[in-house]
């Protein structure tokens, strides 16, 4: 069918725009309240208690969602799962109107499912003029929205609902009085307080949370994609997501799995749009009523954290790891390895997260493909990621144009590939290839890509099918995994 299709691949031998703008952290699991029909975009802890409320007992969503802000996270796109029977709680009867003899006119229920809706509470009151009404929500008994200037029962409808005021927690439907305007609007009252719904969550299954991995569409763009506190379980879907939508995926393992363990669970993925990371990791415990103490969860909310940190600081080529990637707020891994185990766990492709100068750091950054040569780091990934995201979206504009025979199209095609990977390559996202000259100097082979769009890929025949073709290739900086000094110690007699 028409549009832009885009496959990827590696090249050997001698042979993404410039720096991401940030990194967004796509995340499922069980929260408070919150919609559980599409995924919401939040921009720090603040927007996300807001929409998803406060810390639970269950679930791991709540101190993922902290943690990823408080290690450097600075944006992400939520989804909430729910039961299969979870319920809307709601004000028991509808408002009444103003009528001599009252008629229902606007029902009100809880803006999603649980039983947080019966701390909510509802307060009608008369607005400045009598063709107003305004309605305030309570939240524990106190005011937490107030919407004024309703003029109908349709307006109040539309505003609370729907668009950049609507309630955080209540929904509104018109009860359809038929008593003329003024009076079909609702009588003052309240507060009234809505009956608990519930979320169901002990039916809550595994397939729940990888259905809910389809609310994060294509769309919205690249980033690291989580399902915390599931372990292995979750792999193959957040894998498949990954590899569908361009993002990368952050595994876990289970709580205290050993060595042994980790390294089987490492063995059979193969993926290079996915890192395993363990153990699990100790922060502080800041739910209600907790006091001081502390709480052990997985390790992808600080994952993603540091993944952000390294994007904002450097670019998708650098690997949140090592110093960039020292915690802020996480306290210490859950388990201690030995050096030596933690080098095997490397080697096996499991990234861990460790004390390293009395600091706690995620201290890997593999990808745990089997094709080590070409998909080592996650960072190769997320520069492609990066690129294949711009691509997609400025090549876009080229679909359905006239292919003129002057050779324009092709060019101002190959401008823009050029101008998305140019300003990487500047960045020193890309590794050029250089040769001596011969005199003590290099000579640049290549800066890092290649742009083809000439008549080699654009024959007469293909042109004529209505088909533009273009190659893109890149080779994206090496890490510096590993640094090896000597130091040798020199006799007092003897020359340096």
């Amino acid at each position: 069918m028409p549009g832009v299709i885009i496959t990827t691949g590696t090249s050997a031998g001698p042979s993404a725009p410039g720096r991401a703008p940030g990194a967004t952290y796509f995340v499922v699991g069980q929260a408070e309240r919150g919609p559980t029909d599409r995924a919401v975009e939040v921009g720090s802890f603040t927007d996300f208690l807001r929409t998803f409320g406060g810390p639970t007992t269950y679930g791991a969503l709540w101190d993922d969602v902290r943690v990823h802000f408080e290690e450097g996270g600075s944006r992400a796109h939520v989804a909430r799962v729910v039961g299969p029977a979870a319920v809307t709680g709601a004000v028991a009867t509808p408002l009444q109107d103003r009528a001599a003899v009252p008629t229902p006119t606007l029902a009100v229920a809880a803006a999603s499912p649980g039983a947080w809706s019966s701390r909510v509470g509802v307060r009608v009151l008369d607005g400045a003029t009598t063709t107003t009404f305004r309605i305030q929500v309570l939240l524990d008994g106190q005011v937490v929205e107030d919407h004024a200037n309703l003029r109908s029962p349709l307006d109040a409808v539309a505003r609370i609902n729907d668009g950049p005021q609507a309630s955080y927690y209540i929904r509104l439907t018109n009860a359809g009085s038929l008593s003329a305007a003024p009076t079909n609007n609702p009588v003052a009252v309240g507060p009234l307080t809505l009956n608990a719904g519930s979320d169901d969550r002990a039916a809550i299954t595994t397939p729940a949370y990888v259905t809910a991995l389809n609310l994060f569409s294509e769309g919205l763009g690249d980033g690291a994609v989580a399902i915390p506190g599931l372990g292995s379980v979750v792999h193959t879907a957040l894998i498949d997501h990954a590899n569908t939508y361009n993002r990368i995926a952050l595994l876990s393992s289970e709580r205290g799995n050993d060595k042994a363990t980790l390294l089987g669970q490492a063995a059979v993925l193969d993926a290079a749009r996915a890192g395993l990371f363990a153990p699990w990791i100790k922060v502080p415990d800041s739910s209600a009523g907790s006091g001081a103490g502390t709480k052990v969860i997985s390790p992808e909310g600080y994952v993603a954290g540091a993944r952000a940190r390294a994007h904002e600081q450097t670019g998708p080529w650098r690997a949140a790891a090592g110093e960039i990637a020292q915690a802020r707020q996480v306290l210490a891994p859950d388990q201690a390895f030995t050096p030596a185990d933690a080098a095997d766990l490397d080697d096996g492709k499991v990234s861990m997260i460790l004390t390293v100068v009395a600091t706690t750091r995620l201290y890997g950054w593999r990808s745990v493909s089997a094709d080590q040569l070409n998909w080592e780091m996650l960072g190769y990934a997320d520069v492609v990621n990066r690129v294949v995201t711009e691509c997609r979206r400025l090549i876009e504009p080229y679909v359905f144009n006239a292919i003129d025979g002057r050779g324009h199209l092709l060019s101002a095609l190959a401008g823009t590939l050029e101008g998305i990977v140019k300003p990487l390559a500047d960045a020193g996202g890309l590794f050029p290839w250089t040769e001596s000259d011969g005199n003590g100097g290099q000579t640049l082979i290549d800066p890092g890509y290649r742009v083809t769009t000439g008549a080699e890929l654009n024959t007469r025949i293909t042109l004529g099918n209505g088909e533009v073709r273009a190659q893109l290739v890149i080779r994206p900086a090496p890490t510096a995994a590993t640094v090896l000094l000597t130091v040798n110690k020199a006799s007092v007699t003897a020359a340096l």
